[in-house]
């Protein structure tokens, strides 16, 4: 009988649904599983939850900010040890440093191109 393949699964944090949405879209052809946050506290909660192969987090949300979301999940040892990736409207060298200085793996600027967007996840994934 041969292995089923699973799935890779992606975590989603935006409090945009459009954003959301588009994500999603842009991602289909890579036939992943994705799963959505609305906020910051959400997206901690969804991570453990979910154990996701890649998040794409967003920068700006409410009850927590993206770099604190990135902050607490690469501080904790118990944490998914996923790549993550920052989706943000700041596009400025330093806010691309500041990324990198709190664990980003990637740093997507919105809006973004659903090619760039689709071919950084699939780097990530190595899919």
């Amino acid at each position: 009988m041969r292995g089923r393949m699973t799935a890779k699964r992606v975590l989603v944090v935006d409090d945009n649904r459009l954003i959301r949405v588009l994500v999603q879209a842009s991602l289909k052809s890579l036939n992943l599983e994705i799963v959505e946050a609305t906020d910051g506290q959400e997206g901690i909660t969804a991570a453990f939850e979910c154990r996701p192969d890649l998040i794409l987090l967003d920068v700006v949300m409410p009850r927590m900010s993206g770099f604190e979301v990135l902050t607490r999940l690469r501080e904790d040892p118990d944490a998914p040890s996923c790549p993550i990736a920052m989706l943000t409207t700041a596009a400025s060298e330093q806010d691309h440093v500041e990324a990198r200085i709190h664990g980003a793996d990637a740093y997507i600027v919105k809006p973004f191109d659903h090619n760039e967007l689709r071919d950084t996840v699939a780097d990530l994934l190595g899919v």
